[in-house]
C-alpha cells in the first residue's frame, strides 16, 4: 500500500476562469489548453467546461473543447499521483472520478488512506470541541453563581427574590455536575479516538 512521505500541495496557479467565473475578458483571451490543464490538476471533471461554455456564450465566444480536453488530460496525470490522492483525502475533499483506469487504483488506495486519517483526526477534534464547550459552560455557571451570591447579600433583594435565587443556584449546581460528568465521559472517549489515530498513523508506511 502506498502512502506519501509528505504532503505536497499542487503549486498550480488558479486561473481566473476556474476560480471566479468566466468574465468577458477571460473568455476572449483564455488559453483553453491551460484552463483544461489547471482544472485537471485540481481534480475537476472535464465537464467543467460546460460552465465556461454557458458563461462565454453571453459574449459570443465558444470554448475550444478539444484543446481543453487535451490540457485536462495532461493535468489529470499530475492530479492522479498517489501522493496527491493522499493529500486530497486528508483534506476531506471529494474525488470526482477523473483518473483514468490505469492510474485510478493506486490513486484511490492513497486517497482512501488519507480520507481515513482525516476522519480519525476529525473525530478527535470534535471531542476536543465538546470538552472545551463544556468547560466554557461551567465558567458561565461560575460567573452566574457569583452574581447570585452578590444579590443574595444585597439589601435591595427581597425575600421572594432570594427564594428564586436559591432555586436558580441549585439548578446551576446540578447543571455544573452534569457537565463535569459529561467531561469525564468525553475524556475517556478522547483517549479512545486518540489511540485509534496514533495506531493508524503508525501503520502508514511513508514511501516515495
Amino acid at each position: 500500500m502506498f502512502f506519501p512521505r509528505a504532503l505536497f500541495p499542487l503549486a498550480v496557479t488558479c486561473a481566473l476562469t476556474a476560480c471566479t467565473g468566466m468574465s468577458e475578458q477571460a473568455c476572449l483571451v483564455s488559453d483553453w489548453r491551460t484552463v483544461g490543464f489547471e482544472d485537471g490538476t485540481l481534480g475537476r471533471a472535464v465537464g467543467t467546461i460546460g460552465s465556461y461554455r454557458e458563461a462565454c456564450s453571453k459574449h459570443g465566444v465558444t470554448p475550444d473543447l478539444a484543446t481543453y480536453r487535451a490540457g485536462h488530460a495532461e493535468g489529470v496525470e499530475i492530479y492522479c499521483r498517489p501522493s496527491q490522492g493522499f493529500e486530497v483525502g486528508h483534506r476531506g475533499a471529494s474525488y470526482q472520478g477523473v483518473c483514468p483506469a490505469d492510474l485510478e487504483a493506486e490513486f484511490l488506495t492513497a486517497y482512501n488512506s488519507g480520507r481515513h486519517l482525516h476522519e480519525l483526526e476529525y473525530a478527535l477534534r470534535e471531542v476536543d470541541n465538546l470538552i472545551a464547550g463544556n468547560y466554557r459552560a461551567q465558567e458561565n455557571i461560575k460567573q452566574e453563581l457569583t452574581t447570585i451570591a452578590a444579590s443574595m447579600v444585597s439589601n435591595e433583594t427581597t425575600a421572594e427574590e432570594r427564594v428564586l435565587l436559591v432555586s436558580r443556584a441549585a439548578e446551576l449546581g446540578r447543571t455544573y455536575g452534569e457537565l463535569s460528568a459529561s467531561i469525564d465521559e468525553l475524556k475517556q472517549e478522547r483517549v479512545f479516538h486518540e489511540q485509534n489515530l496514533r495506531a493508524y498513523q503508525e501503520t502508514l508506511a511513508f514511501g516515495a
